[in-house]
């Protein structure tokens, strides 16, 4: 039998056991999800600022619909059955953009392929978003992001108003694929929470 063939077929279970442990009837159906939006942005904007995310992008080995397992110090599987509905950069630049949306500090904040002009640019650079489960005992969900948010003139980027790397980690509350997005939500919305209010504080006077 064609060895490459055995290997293939032996990771499918191989991952539904590492991630699912030895309990009794394991989610063997496929799943996709999404990030959660907030739907009750804030009515009023304390700044008159234009903001447009753009250029996020995903570390590749995080790069993939199907979710991201770290099992050892340099090891990771992907779920055979758990994704993203979307590409997982595509995922989490709606749910940024809410948040930036939902927290008034940004102003208003574009849609992609808006036809308004940015005076403030938001980069994102992900380099972590797993599912920890190294410590069999205490899984996690994980979130790295770095944010560079500058200003826009009619010359290209300006001043750099915050450089900031960004990590949550959030105990799964059971070990399921909709544990760790729900854990993954909680993640952002920490991360987001803590560059809204450094922006906030910055003092960048560019109301």
């Amino acid at each position: 039998m064609n060895p490459m063939r055995i290997f293939s077929s032996f990771l499918v279970p191989l991952a539904a056991v590492v991630f699912f442990g030895c309990g009794s009837n394991p989610v063997w159906q496929r799943q996709r999800f999404g990030f959660a939006i907030p739907s009750d942005p804030q009515s009023s904007l304390s700044n008159t600022n234009i903001t447009s995310l753009e250029h996020l992008t995903v570390l590749p080995q995080f790069d993939s619909r199907s979710f991201t397992y770290r099992t050892a110090e340099d090891t990771y599987e992907h779920d055979p059955y758990a994704s993203f509905m979307v590409s997982p950069d595509r995922a989490l630049a709606q749910a940024i953009r809410a948040r930036l949306r939902n927290s008034g500090g940004f102003g208003r904040v574009l849609e992609q392929g808006s036809g308004m002009t940015s005076s403030v640019v938001v980069e994102a650079s992900v380099s972590e978003l797993d599912g920890d489960f190294r410590d069999p005992s205490h899984p996690l969900a994980a979130m790295t992001i770095h944010f560079i948010v500058y200003q826009l003139g009619l010359d290209g980027p300006g001043r750099v108003l915050l450089d900031k790397v960004c990590t949550c980690r959030t105990p799964l509350a059971r070990r399921t694929p909709a544990a760790v997005i729900a854990a993954w939500d909680a993640d952002l919305s920490k991360i987001m929470d803590e560059l809204n209010s450094d922006y906030a504080k910055a003092n960048l006077n560019d109301r």
